[in-house]
């Protein structure tokens, strides 16, 4: 007969338990998302410091150098702002197209072709026209050019059903393509791009206010994001927008046109971008390359994810952005180290504050249980008789 063996109990019983919090108090979400970002900051700092070789004062120097490149003078404050207003903007455009569900990744290129249609009239028209004439007929182009490239994965998705992730994005490759070309074909003898366009006469460029050059693209999106908040929260279309958020089968029940408002939403969207683009092209770069937009369309993904759709949560986390990026390249060009380094505590900064929206919007439950001492004598286990013949 085989020797029965005692039971064994484990010494440590560990269990981990997610849910969904409900109704989470606005105090608690204030408090976790604040400590998350004192925590990036600080882990920002260290990192500078480990990279900063031969400086002792690496951590502390980190902060100084993050201030002087984003607020230290009038005009790093006001170009602070403009990078944040630029890549509010663009988050803010793409809101209305992911409250009803519909993924544009494409801001990138939808920005990038109205800052191709804007440049079109900033060097063949701008030098022969007053300056309110060219200003306006580029606004025109920019709005033109962003809203046919964001209409047409529309168009797509109402009466094709395609996937408009995939649609979206090739598009902003289609739109790098398109404007590559366009600077070589156009570049200046000897150079290897585009150039500033009408350097000299300055035409078709924003005009200057108080001494600032940002100052009217600064005022000029901060009403367009309030006007885009109000639609989205207060007009009809908003309200069907919402509906699509929860339902398209509800949506078409009380008599919405699912494909009307898709295509509609998405005109809207490249309407904004192409605003953001005729204030990038008149008003900042004065010239058009596949780099102009930066990459704000990729982050502004991200931004307005950050604000639950929400265009006036929006404008902290841009804010953020743009003094983490500018400060963290100033500190890395006066440390000593990488450019590429800065990038990564950019990166890190953002991490973490998305980790924050996990600890928001989920509770975790740790359950640790021991064993207790007298589980040590326990009777050995009876051992179940073998059955034969079906008995």
């Amino acid at each position: 007969m085989r020797n029965q063996e005692k039971a064994k109990t484990p010494f440590l019983r560990f269990s981990l338990h997610v849910s969904r919090r409900n109704d989470v108090p606005w105090w608690i979400a204030l408090v976790v998302k604040a400590s998350f970002i004192v925590g990036a900051l600080l882990l920002c700092g260290i990192i500078s410091g480990i990279f900063a070789e031969g400086r002792s004062d690496g951590f502390i120097m980190f902060y100084k150098y993050l201030i002087e490149g984003t607020f230290y003078s009038p005009n790093t404050a006001i170009a602070t702002i403009w990078n944040a207003s630029i890549l509010l903007i663009i988050a803010v455009a793409i809101t209305p197209a992911f409250k009803m569900k519909f993924w544009n990744i494409g801001a990138e290129g939808q920005v990038l072709m109205g800052c191709l249609g804007a440049a079109i009239i900033m060097k063949f028209v701008a030098p022969n026209v007053p300056n309110i004439i060219a200003l306006f007929l580029m606004l025109f182009m920019a709005l033109l050019f962003s809203i046919i490239w964001a209409a047409i994965p529309a168009l797509f998705k109402a009466y094709f059903n395609t996937n408009e992730t995939l649609f979206t994005l090739m598009m902003n490759y289609i739109a790098i393509g398109i404007v590559a070309a366009f600077s070589l074909k156009y570049k200046a003898t000897g150079d290897t791009a585009l150039g500033i366009l009408n350097a000299q006469t300055h035409a078709g460029w924003m005009p200057e206010l108080f001494g600032y050059k940002y100052l009217i693209g600064i005022f000029v999106i901060i009403n367009l994001v309030v006007a885009l908040w109000f639609y989205l929260k207060y007009s009809k279309h908003g309200y069907e927008i919402a509906v699509l958020n929860g339902s398209v089968r509800t949506a078409e029940y009380v008599g919405i046109n699912v494909k009307l408002v898709t295509i509609r939403t998405m005109i809207l969207c490249g309407a904004a971008c192409g605003a953001a683009a005729f204030l990038l092209t008149s008003g900042a770069s004065h010239t058009v390359s596949e780099t102009v937009v930066g990459g704000r369309g990729f982050t502004a993904v991200m931004i307005s994810w950050l604000g639950h759709f929400n265009p006036l949560q929006m404008v902290l986390y841009s804010l953020l952005n743009a003094i983490i990026t500018t400060g963290s390249s100033n500190a890395a060009a006066n440390l000593g180290y990488s450019g590429e380094v800065a990038s990564v505590l950019s990166g890190l900064f953002f991490l973490l504050i998305l980790v924050s929206e996990f600890f928001i919007d989920f509770k975790i439950k740790f359950k640790l249980k021991f064993r207790h001492k007298e589980d040590n004598n326990q009777p050995p286990a009876e051992a179940k008789p073998e059955l034969e013949g079906g008995k």
